[in-house]
This record gives C-alpha cells, sequence and structure tokens, in this order.
C-alpha cells in the first residue's frame, strides 16, 4: 500500500504538484473522486483549478491511481461511492423536474 501511495506522490509531482502542497492536493483528490469515482479527467482539473490547484494536471492514468490508492488505504467499499451516487442523481433528477420560471411571470 506504501507503495501504492509512494507511486500517486511521484506521478503527482511528475504532473506539476509542489511537494508541499501535495497533502491539500490529495484531499481535494480524494473529495472529487468520492463525489464521483468515474469523473474525466477535463472534469477533474477543472474542480482542481476551482479548489486552487492550477498547477498540477491530473490525466486517466493518475485519477485511477488515486482511486486504488484511497481505497487501498481506507478501505473504501465501492458501494459506498455508489450510494453516493444515487443520492446525486435524485438530487439532480429533482432538480431536472422543477419547471424554470421565466422573470416576470412569478
Amino acid at each position: 500500500m506504501e507503495n501504492l501511495r509512494q507511486v500517486l506522490l511521484d506521478r503527482l509531482t511528475k504532473k506539476g504538484a509542489d511537494s508541499a502542497s501535495l497533502p491539500g492536493i490529495l484531499r481535494s483528490l480524494a473529495k472529487i473522486l468520492s463525489a464521483d469515482p468515474e469523473i474525466d479527467p477535463a472534469s477533474a482539473n477543472e474542480k482542481l483549478c476551482y479548489l486552487g490547484w492550477q498547477e498540477v494536471k491530473v490525466d486517466y492514468h493518475l485519477l485511477q491511481l488515486a482511486l486504488a490508492c484511497f481505497e487501498s488505504e481506507h478501505g473504501v467499499n465501492p458501494a459506498a461511492f455508489a450510494e453516493n451516487d444515487r443520492r446525486r442523481q435524485a438530487l439532480r433528477l429533482r432538480e431536472a423536474t422543477t419547471t424554470p420560471v421565466a422573470p416576470g411571470e412569478a
């Protein structure tokens, strides 16, 4: 497990992360991946930039490596990710079923 984490840290450093900012980047990646384990790299990079990590650019392989690392270290069951996904889908469905009101119609 430690070897997997080291590979992840090395890969993040090669992608532009400063070694001092690695703990924060790892926390952000964990939050991003727990919200959507199948996120595409472009969306993940957009979220990282929004969170203040403009210097690092992730790719598909780095995301898969991070997901494997977090699952092995924290014993996260993939079913927990699925449960979060069901809640997100329900929220999206609720948002989609509300009809927008044009200004002045209310």
